[in-house]
């Protein structure tokens, strides 16, 4: 299992505008790359970004699978 952190506070900041609904969403989002976050849509062949696109939502991450980690 992986664990989830924030990577900047850019995006800690665009969490804050969230309304309830797509916080909700988020929290699913987050549950799925926990177990598998390699199911994202790579951003290139030979890199570790991946975006994941749900429910009108689009998580951009980066891919730490030495630390076992997904940072957003």
């Amino acid at each position: 299992m992986y664990t989830i952190r924030m990577g900047s506070d850019v995006a800690e900041a665009q969490i804050d505008h969230l309304s309830d609904a797509e916080i909700n969403v988020l929290l699913e989002i987050y549950e799925v790359l926990r177990l598998t976050p390699d199911n994202g849509r790579k951003l290139s062949p030979t890199g570790n970004m991946y975006v994941w696109d749900y429910k009108d939502i689009s998580v951009t991450y980066v891919l730490l699978n030495r630390q076992g980690e997904v940072a957003r």
